[in-house]
């Protein structure tokens, strides 16, 4: 999704309103910049007695603002 089809489509007429999705555009997890970052965000929030996964947090925020952006 990351810009392939998300701007500059023009539709002047009521025909093409709708946005069906298959599927979420979820980032590579095997990336090595997104596990150090997955990584760093986890091992800082524990450091701070915050339980939640902050790394896995951040990469399905990753995923949502893709979603965003292409509607």
């Amino acid at each position: 999704v990351g810009g392939k089809l998300s701007e500059g489509i023009n539709f002047k007429d009521a025909l093409g309103r709708c946005v069906v999705m298959f599927g979420l555009p979820s980032p590579n997890l095997y990336s090595p910049e997104l596990k150090e970052k997955m990584a760093f965000l986890k091992s800082s929030a524990a450091d701070k007695g915050d339980k939640t996964d902050k790394g896995q947090e951040y990469y399905e925020n990753l995923c949502m603002k893709a979603v965003n952006q292409s509607i």
